[in-house]
């Protein structure tokens, strides 16, 4: 802006002048960090025709918008802008590419660019390079690696390049995104990625960093600030890390309530992508997305919502060779990204970083025998813990088969990828896409939780006792019962107490949860044992139907299909309000708690 008012002076004269010429100039700014404009449209609005001139998607005093006769986009810095300088500062003819080069760099590189008498040329050859060096200093991950997120990415870059161009208009562009899942995930690397990939601006913040500005009207400060330079740098990528800190409005309490609720309510009038933010992504990461207010997570807003999980083989070996390219390709390289199955991206980082400190330390290049040091040797499965995997994947089907959860479409095994040596490792899976269900019953609760706990009854059952395959993860068996169980009671009274916790004050995955409400736990209790004695029941009922399945994913590691449905389909559906009606099973016996 202070390029329009310099260029005003030079065009309209000084203010004097312009009073002559009966109009008025304003070279319209942000908001400040309070949120108020800092001049009066009026000012300016007096005369008797007024010039605004205002940053590209930037929000318009509601003032001058009403005031408005003509909106024209200018097209600032085109090819003949280009031509022009080098015409009249004597520096040399420039090619076609090296013109498009020019008009997406910032105003201080242009400058430095056309000295008078200097060849342009020269000094775009060197800013190229340049450019290029602080390209790969970032760093970036291919956002191939980055699974279902990176797909979204992908198509945010085709899209920004449409609004780049004028073709896609802004209000068909993804506003922001959601990522979510444990520490070391590379959320943080997915957003500086995204914002490289699409050659925008990144900002990264987060709320303790507004908040050590210090009391409530630097925090709102420097929370607008951060937006005003998203929006001055457009398109960019806002990074706002560790979002859930923001809270849910509903679950606030306290002496600080107050104040939290004027801080989420500021944020999500920050992030409202209907007006004043064109040009902006915000990519908000967190570990806990069921604290997240849900206004944050509806469309115009954080309108996408996709878990980050640890890379799989593919995509750790992609993240090997981004920082090995050396090695690409090679057959030692790809055995490593199978044997560090659990590993996050920034992990694989550092190990990348071993492998060339161990080069250096020798004063010689790195070695792909240098990688395969500093990589665990992969531990396969033995056959009882194969067979004990496939009795786990086989309890979940055939519960899910009996209790009609939903529909089955695969139980697999994994071998290749995955070490017999991790406590947290996932070792097979069973895929159940469930139907929407408007009403929820006690009942069915009841039969979830069974199928739930399915694989550690299989393993009971036909081995004698339990893995660790039913825990040790965030979304474990027992985790995935227990919080159901948790809603069961806390939110519905679908025990005995009917009196509940207030919603906002339920959180599933409080570790405090059973101190704060005692009288959660002995109902808790009582609903995974009883399931799990159903699971039991149910399982050796059907002890030829388990034995068939685990045995034909012990041969095929994945059952799916016809062959699925041939295996089970002389199951037979149970009603789930007979079997778990009040909690009593079939004979309307109290299961033991």
């Amino acid at each position: 802006m202070e390029d329009f008012e310099f260029l005003a002076d030079i065009c309209f004269g000084t203010g004097k002048n312009r009073d002559t010429l009966d109009f008025s100039i304003c070279c319209h700014g942000p908001k400040n960090r309070k949120g108020k404009w800092e001049f009066q449209p009026q000012k300016y609005l007096a005369a008797p025709r007024t010039i605004v001139f205002a940053p590209k998607g930037a929000e318009l005093h509601p003032e001058f918008e009403t005031a408005a006769d003509w909106t024209v986009d200018l097209e600032v810095f085109d090819s003949r802008c280009v031509a022009s300088l080098c015409g009249f500062l004597a520096n040399g003819e420039l090619s076609d590419d090296d013109r498009e080069f020019l008009q997406h760099q910032d105003v201080g590189l242009i400058d430095s660019t056309f000295r008078r008498g200097r060849l342009a040329e020269r000094a775009i050859g060197r800013l190229r390079k340049l450019l290029s060096q602080a390209a790969n200093n970032k760093q970036i991950l291919p956002l191939s690696s980055f699974g279902a997120a990176g797909e979204w990415a992908q198509r945010l870059k085709r899209d920004l390049a449409l609004w780049r161009e004028g073709v896609l208009p802004w209000n068909q562009v993804d506003k922001g995104i959601l990522l979510y899942g444990p520490p070391g995930t590379g959320k943080t690397s997915f957003a500086k990625s995204l914002a490289v990939e699409c050659n925008a601006h990144f900002i990264s913040s987060s709320l303790g960093k507004w908040q050590s500005s210090g009391h409530m009207g630097d925090l709102l400060k420097a929370m607008y600030a951060t937006f005003a330079e998203a929006k001055a740098c457009a398109p960019s990528v806002l990074l706002v890390d560790e979002f859930d800190s923001f809270g849910h409005r509903a679950k606030l309490s306290g002496d600080n309530a107050q104040y939290m609720l004027e801080v989420i309510n500021a944020m999500l009038e920050a992030v409202d992508g209907a007006t004043g933010r064109e040009g902006v992504i915000i990519v908000a990461a967190s570990n806990l997305p069921e604290r997240i207010d849900p206004a944050f997570l509806r469309p115009g807003r954080l309108e996408k919502h996709i878990e980050l999980s640890k890379p799989d083989t593919a995509g750790r070996e992609a993240i090997l060779t981004h920082y090995l390219p050396e090695f690409a390709g090679d057959g030692a390289l790809k055995e490593a990204a199978r044997n560090l199955n659990g590993r996050s991206g920034a992990d694989l980082e550092y190990i990348a970083r071993q492998v060339r400190q161990r080069a250096r330390d020798e004063g010689r290049p790195a070695r792909i025998a240098d990688l395969v040091e500093v990589v665990p040797v992969f531990i396969p499965l033995k056959p009882n813990e194969l067979w004990r995997i496939c009795l786990h994947e086989a309890g979940h089907a055939v519960l899910a088969k009996v209790f009609d959860i939903g529909i089955i479409t695969s139980v697999e095994i994994y071998t290749d990828d995955h070490r017999a040596d991790q406590d947290d490792d996932v070792h097979g899976r069973t895929i159940i896409f469930a139907p929407h269900v408007t009403l929820h019953t006690e009942s069915s609760y009841r039969a979830e939780i069974a199928m739930k706990l399915a694989g550690l009854a299989a393993e009971e059952l036909f081995v004698g006792d339990r893995s660790t395959a039913s825990g040790g993860l965030e979304k474990g068996d027992l985790v995935e019962a227990t919080e159901l169980a948790v809603r069961m009671v806390g939110m519905f009274g679908m025990g005995n107490p009917l009196h509940v916790l207030p919603v906002r004050f339920l959180d599933t995955k409080d570790a405090a949860l059973f101190q704060k409400y005692p009288f959660i736990q002995q109902e808790i209790d009582y609903i995974l044992q009883s399931a799990l004695e159903e699971a039991r029941k149910t399982l050796a009922k059907h002890r030829d139907v388990v034995l068939s399945l685990a045995e034909a994913l012990r041969r095929k590691r994945n059952v799916s299909g016809r062959d699925l449905d041939a295996v089970l389909r002389p199951l037979p559906f149970a009603n789930p309000s007979a079997v778990f009606a009040s909690g009593r099973d079939l004979s309307n016996q109290p299961l033991a708690p």
